[in-house]
């Protein structure tokens, strides 16, 4: 029992440069997912990771450089499950597909809330400009992804011609970061109750009479 931490040491030191850089990120995510960006300290960072101060330097530069790429990483991980809910749903039924988004979001924040809790909770830090730039990318592809897919709704006439497709799509997205900010303030079950019902109520208001 006495030398199991120690074979455990050794075997995190037998990581490869992109392994270890991969754990350091699973586990500052954790870190900032708990905690906000000021309060998680260098040390705190390393413990989670297994590492020390010099090794976490030595991979990122600096905790903005750490928590930047935690960013980047979560973001990328959203984008890649909705982006695949979105196409395998359109593929079958572009009206589901609409219908379905949020309950989409839904699963994805469950999936992995740390995710949610980090790229909500970076807001707080957008007066830095390089965090602000990071939230910006990750926020407007996001939009982009419900865009397209309203877009091509209304080309295949499921909606309404005359509907302003930017406002539509700020709906949904509205919907996405009101389920963001209940999170944070533990009140997602209460939006769950009515969250599907939410993205139904507003198609019915895009979609064409005869749909």
């Amino acid at each position: 029992m006495g030398k199991e931490p120690h074979s455990h040491t050794e075997k995190r030191g037998r990581l490869s440069g992109k392994e270890r850089r991969a754990f350091i990120l699973q586990s500052a995510k954790r870190v900032f997912a708990r905690s906000t960006y000021l309060e998680a300290s260098v040390g705190e960072l390393a413990r989670e990771s297994e590492i020390t101060e010099p090794m976490l330097y030595k991979h990122f530069g600096s905790k903005k450089g750490l928590y930047l790429a935690v960013l980047e990483a979560c973001s990328q991980q959203y984008l890649e499950l909705l982006r695949k809910r979105i196409a395998d749903r359109a593929q079958k039924n572009v009206l589901d597909a609409l219908e379905q988004v949020t309950q989409d979001c839904l699963a994805i924040v469950r999936s992995d809330p740390e995710i949610q809790r980090v790229l909500f909770s970076s807001v707080s830090e957008a007066a830095d400009p390089e965090i602000a730039r990071c939230i910006g990318i990750h926020n407007r592809a996001v939009y982009n992804c419900f865009h397209q897919l309203i877009e091509r709704a209304q080309a295949e006439g499921c909606l309404e011609y005359t509907i302003n497709t930017d406002a539509a799509t700020w709906g949904y997205l509205s919907m996405m970061l009101a389920f963001q900010y209940a999170l944070i303030l533990n009140l997602s079950t209460e939006i769950e109750r009515n969250w599907g019902e939410m993205g139904r109520t507003w198609l019915r208001g895009l979609r064409t009479r005869d749909t």
